[in-house]
């Protein structure tokens, strides 16, 4: 015959309930983490391409502290950065 579950097997089993509902918790907080870092990427790439499609000047500041007008090689260079996030984070 088949043995019946005794007390140790039920609490493996509870153990088991538990770490597989902990585990899908920490995955689904994750996914929401995640989802939040996506959409914040998102809206602060369109602010920028917004902002540097607007035609106004912008600056950068360099490795050593100083600050840099963008040129329009630099300008185009940031456009497709900002396109890129955009096209990665905005789905």
């Amino acid at each position: 015959g088949v043995a019946k579950p005794g007390p140790l097997d039920r609490m493996l089993s509870d153990q088991k309930l538990k770490a597989d509902q902990a585990q899908a918790a920490r995955r689904q907080a994750d996914e929401a983490q995640h989802a939040t870092l996506k959409a914040d990427n998102c809206l602060r790439a369109k602010r920028s391409k917004t902002a540097l499609d607007s035609g106004a000047r912008l600056s950068t500041t360099n490795a050593q502290g100083e600050r840099e007008l963008l040129d329009e090689t630099a300008r185009a260079v940031e456009a497709r950065r900002l396109q890129s996030i955009i096209d990665s984070e905005c789905q």
